[in-house]
């Protein structure tokens, strides 16, 4: 079952409980006080539909989404990861355009370069071309 939890702009998230997972369909550009924000309340979602699965991970469809600012992207591998983890959640998955050259897929690329930095191998992250690959891959890994 998939569900609206909330939207920033023109992003949203969503949970969808056959994964189980939240996922932030991105689109367009969000500011650095956005962006916090939508991962925060993300975070904090993902915390309460935890107890609810047992298991969560964390799916971001950036397909659609703009540029991130690198002190962003450091924030979200120090500080956010850093709870993700306490919070036991270590699965994220990226939907990235297929344009390597996409603003949004060299964020992601540089968020991962930043997190491998901050906590290592502990996060554990993963890119796909659509949402159906990155499902399968959450499902394989969330039921080991």
């Amino acid at each position: 079952m998939k569900e609206i939890l909330f939207k920033v702009q023109n992003s949203v998230v969503v949970s969808d409980s056959s994964v189980p997972c939240l996922i932030m369909r991105h689109v367009g550009f969000l500011d650095g006080a956005e962006i916090r924000y939508c991962l925060n309340k993300g975070l904090e979602l993902m915390i309460e539909k935890r107890k609810e699965y047992g298991r969560i991970a964390w799916l971001v469809d950036l397909r659609e989404g703009d540029a991130v600012a690198e002190a962003d992207l450091q924030w979200i591998a120090a500080d956010w990861n850093a709870r993700l983890l306490e919070a036991g959640i270590c699965y994220v998955a990226f939907v990235l355009s297929e344009d390597d050259y996409a603003f949004s897929s060299v964020s992601a690329e540089s968020y991962q370069g930043f997190s491998e930095e901050e906590v290592g191998d502990q996060v554990i992250n993963r890119n796909f071309q659509n949402e159906e690959s990155a499902k399968a891959w959450l499902r394989e890994v969330l039921s080991n």
